[in-house]
């Protein structure tokens, strides 16, 4: 098996670790040359070193989408993207030949890309088709309705009218900003794969709240943080010491967060 270099494009830490991780793994002779965080980054080492043979770019960045840096710079060398977002973009993809992988990513998908790179090579990305599918995904970040049913009406909802929305014994139910609690068809994975995650952030399997809700965080027990949130739910809306960093970097940039 020849050596492989690799560069991944990913301004999460764990999720570059994550990868960098599965890579070795899989391929025990890759060198990932550099973990890059975002597209002025990404731009300057590009313009100024060797090409790499393979590289992973993450959508969504902390200063824009990785498109630009197709834009901005001559990229010569096959790209996989990596992305959060839901499975109507992910069908733009599919359209548009260019490979992909969906976070968080699995080892079996991973190893098939591999694959398919050692058997075609270099699949070309042209801006235009980047320009569509960015397109294409912003609409898929838009705020969407939910049809609340209340007795034998429909009422509908936009997602930004709610705080948060949260699992009590087995039912999901979102709060309001004006204080109303409602039941949900959804599930939490559900409402996790359509809110706009520029806005929302899953802090646990039973939480997800809004960015508009939150007060405050403070620091709890075992590096776990605690959110005040509006109209708070009974039990306190904790985030694990893991995703920590994550919740702080979106609060802080509006990067990702579901």
């Amino acid at each position: 098996m020849r050596a492989l270099r690799t560069v991944i494009v990913e301004d999460e830490i764990g999720a570059a670790n994550q990868l960098t991780s599965l890579l070795k793994s899989i391929y025990p002779n890759i060198a990932v040359v550099t973990i890059l965080r975002g597209v002025e980054e990404a731009v300057e080492w590009i313009t100024s070193s060797a090409s790499p043979d393979l590289a992973f770019f993450d959508i969504q960045l902390e200063d824009g989408l990785s498109f630009e840096i197709f834009k901005r710079c001559e990229v010569r060398f096959p790209v996989v993207f990596t992305t959060a977002y839901d499975q109507y973009a992910i069908e733009a993809f599919k359209v548009n030949s260019i490979d992909y992988l969906l976070k968080p990513i699995k080892e079996a998908d991973l190893r098939f890309s591999i694959k398919k790179y050692e058997a075609v090579g270099r699949t070309e990305v042209k801006p235009l088709m980047l320009d569509q599918l960015a397109d294409l995904l912003d609409a898929s970040q838009k705020t969407f309705t939910l049809l609340i049913r209340v007795k034998d009406r429909l009422i509908p909802v936009k997602e930004n009218e709610f705080a948060y929305f949260f699992l009590e014994n087995g039912i999901v139910k979102g709060c309001t900003l004006t204080r109303q609690t409602f039941s949900l068809d959804q599930t939490i994975e559900e409402l996790a794969t359509r809110l706009n995650n520029k806005n929302f952030f899953r802090a646990n399997r039973q939480v997800v709240v809004n960015r508009a809700a939150i007060q405050e965080a403070e620091y709890y027990f075992n590096g776990r943080l605690a959110l005040k949130l509006l109209y708070a739910p009974a039990k306190p809306v904790l985030i694990s010491k893991a995703r920590v960093p994550v919740f702080k970097n979106w609060w802080a940039t509006g990067s990702s967060g579901l």
